[in-house]
């Protein structure tokens, strides 16, 4: 593919072009150990639509990382470091992905280089809702998604699947095609307000972040020449700070023949005084073709947005909404669309230094099916949330 082979040229001068001369060390390695830990209490409630059954269940989950990072100054004022996140918490989904993001980075007036197992600028550099309930986010959420996932596959799956919905809220995030998988990123230093980014991952045959991505055949991987853009500005005018993106990740499919997946977004959030609202709608076409991703998915679409409104020093509110829709075509050849909404209304409250709580409430609707088959129902939570940054 011309194209890919072109920006794979591309980015290769861009990263030869701005990577600083090293020099001396200044000053010696600098090592901290950091990370967060999110306990939360929840109380669930589920209903069937159709035949009007209901189960009700406590829950306690988690979220916790462990970050590694290491650092130091060059001579010529570049920062060079590496950062490793394990996870503290693992369950299911994660039972296999114990080391989460690990990567190497430089930094500098002249902008920043990551090379390793990251996200890419799709990702990064997106402009999202925001978070209004400590440990938590409405766009996409790790404490409570295994919770509707559960819900859902037990209430459609008589008309479903095993795995009626496959992640909760079909993610604003673009993180699916490349995952952490090793690549190259620069983002550009942000000037008047713009900037610019570029990922290259050489292919995704391991989204979790291997040690390597090598690939001895094609057939070890699903997709390769893996391109990532991302652009976005920010700024403030008579009070009113302003910040948006648009983001876009691209993969080329190894099979012939078959789609290429890719992904996009675009994002704002305003903020004035004490209050700030933002969003982000995202769209993927074909991440049926990524290994262990949605499933003969064809499109999804999803929307989140929330309004945020601080009181006092150190506490705040918010209300949130979560739209999306995925649309795929089963082994019998039949369309199926899933939709899922959701509502959060919480809050929070800083303790002190690195320790907030929270609370809130979750409202869910979903359904699944096509014009002659379809399952409907609803699952909501209260909860609390303990948040530790460290």
């Amino acid at each position: 593919m011309k194209i890919a082979a072109t920006l794979k040229s591309s980015c290769a001068v861009m990263a030869l072009v701005t990577f600083p001369a090293v020099t001396a060390l200044a000053e010696p390695l600098a090592f901290t150990v950091g990370g967060f830990f999110t306990q939360s209490v929840q109380l669930v409630d589920v209903d069937d639509h159709d035949d009007g059954t209901s189960f009700e269940d406590e829950v306690l989950a988690q979220n916790a990382e462990i970050h590694f990072k290491g650092k130091t100054m060059l001579d010529n004022g570049t920062e060079i470091g590496v950062r490793i996140e394990p996870e503290a918490s693992s369950n299911g989904s994660r039972a296999d992905d114990q080391i989460d993001e690990h990567y190497l980075y430089m930094k500098g007036q002249w902008g920043k280089l990551i090379v390793g197992a990251e996200n890419g600028v799709g990702h990064l550099m997106q402009v999202r809702a925001p978070r209004f309930v400590p440990g938590l986010k409405i766009y996409d959420n790790s404490v409570t998604d295994d919770i509707y996932e559960t819900a859902y596959d037990k209430l459609l799956g008589d008309d479903a699947t095993d795995d009626a919905i496959e992640d909760a809220h079909m993610s604003t995030k673009l993180e699916h095609i490349s995952g952490d998988a090793n690549k190259l990123s620069y983002m550009t230093p942000r000037v008047g307000g713009l900037q610019l980014g570029v990922s290259f991952a050489p292919n995704n045959k391991d989204r979790q972040g291997g040690e390597n991505n090598a690939a001895a055949i094609d057939d070890e991987v699903t997709q390769e020449d893996i391109i990532e853009f991302g652009v976005s500005f920010k700024g403030k005018t008579n009070g009113l700070g302003y910040k948006l993106s648009y983001t876009t990740v691209e993969g080329e499919t190894v099979e012939p023949g078959e789609p290429d997946p890719e992904s996009s977004s675009v994002g704002l959030a305003l903020s004035y005084g004490d209050w700030i609202f933002g969003g982000n709608m995202s769209e993927h076409d074909d991440l049926g073709q990524v290994d262990g991703k949605y499933t003969g998915s064809d499109n999804i679409e999803t929307t989140s947005y929330a309004l945020k409104y601080k009181y006092g020093a150190d506490s705040y509110i918010g209300i949130g909404f979560t739209d999306g829709e995925e649309t795929e075509t089963d082994s019998d050849n039949v369309r199926n669309i899933t939709e899922f909404e959701e509502t959060m209304i919480g809050g929070g409250r800083k303790i002190t230094d690195g320790v907030s709580i929270g609370y809130y409430y979750t409202m869910t609707e979903a359904s699944y099916g096509n014009a002659s088959s379809k399952a409907s129902g609803e699952a909501d939570a209260l909860g609390l949330t303990l948040d530790l940054r460290f």
